[in-house]
């Protein structure tokens, strides 16, 4: 009877204190991720708002240079047409799509940060190297106040479908 009692007591006391164990994995994750965020979207009072529009008379392909990865960004998708989805790489911001665009821009070889922001922050790292071209998706999907939206990486394939259908993204910053 007294090994049964030990083991509830091992029990009840790891039951105590899994929970904390958890809440430290949470927190240090949350962490890792604001620290991430920090990185890629920069500080609050550097982000950029844009004036967009749409260029459907051109469909420029920029020819990948030798010493630079060249990044496509493509939001295939017609949801939440008019609500903007920006992107920073490394607290930079390069520029925003509205529904069916893309726009293109060259970087440096190795590690860096992404930042896809509409009403949340997507955040991916990667490691680019020079000569080699790269898409992202950005997926749009209805939030609260406007869309929220979420960044992948593609395939070379499906990034070449998708950059087919899409029309070049234009702004300005406001």
């Amino acid at each position: 009877m007294s090994l049964f009692r030990g083991c509830i007591a091992v029990v009840f006391v790891l039951s105590l204190a899994l929970p904390a164990v958890a809440d430290d994995k949470k927190d240090s994750d949350e962490q890792v991720s604001k620290e991430m965020e920090l990185k890629a979207c920069g500080p609050k009072e550097k982000e950029v708002n844009y004036k967009a529009d749409t260029d459907k008379s051109q469909h420029p392909a920029p020819e990948q240079p030798a010493d630079k990865a060249l990044i496509y960004v493509i939001r295939p998708s017609m949801i939440g047409n008019k609500v903007q989805s920006k992107l920073a790489v490394d607290g930079e911001w390069k520029g925003t799509n509205r529904g069916n665009n893309y726009f293109s821009f060259t970087l440096a070889p190795g590690e860096h940060y992404l930042c896809s922001a509409s009403e949340n922050h997507s955040v991916l790292k990667v490691d680019v190297a020079a000569g080699k071209t790269y898409y992202f998706q950005q997926h749009v999907q209805m939030g609260v106040m406007k869309a929220r939206n979420k960044l992948e990486a593609m395939n070379e394939e499906e990034g070449k479908r998708k950059l087919a259908g899409a029309h070049l993204s234009t702004w300005e910053v406001k």
